[in-house]
């Protein structure tokens, strides 16, 4: 990339070069992100499959196909897979919560304090783009760094 035009000092690197190395950066990540979602569609399977590597995991076990403890074998790791799923569920849903109810605490702090600002000329009135919210008891907005009145 030296010519006449474009001569450069040793360890000198020119606007081209940044912008080659920018490209290269792009490229890499949209491989990345290509290859994220294979291995995330990889990751899905049918019903159909997944009776298959049941049955598959069953046979592994030492249980032969047909004989009950093969059928049961199967039931077991379906009911395995259910109960883990209900588990997953039950930590969302408690993480929900949580996270629920210290919005709310945080909105009662918010509420008291634009309350006890109430008149104070420092702040300023608190109005719908203010981080809070409305009291729907007394019909006022909230924030942290307002007042209510």
């Amino acid at each position: 990339m030296n010519t006449p035009f474009t001569k450069r000092d040793a360890g000198e690197t020119l606007a081209a070069d940044r912008t080659v190395d920018a490209r290269g950066v792009a490229m890499l990540a949209k491989l990345g992100l290509a290859a994220a979602c294979a291995l995330g569609l990889a990751a899905c399977v049918t019903p159909q499959e997944r009776h298959a590597m049941d049955q598959g995991q069953c046979y592994e076990f030492g249980f032969e196909p047909g004989t009950d403890a093969f059928a049961q074998c199967t039931m077991d790791l379906h009911q395995q897979r259910a109960l883990t799923q209900a588990n997953r569920d039950l930590y969302w849903q408690s993480q929900f919560a949580a996270q629920t109810r210290r919005r709310e605490a945080q909105q009662d702090l918010y509420k008291q304090i634009s309350l006890q600002r109430s008149g104070d000329p420092r702040f300023p009135v608190c109005g719908a783009a203010s981080d809070g919210g409305m009291d729907r008891r007394t019909m006022t907005w909230f924030g942290p760094n307002c007042r209510a009145r």
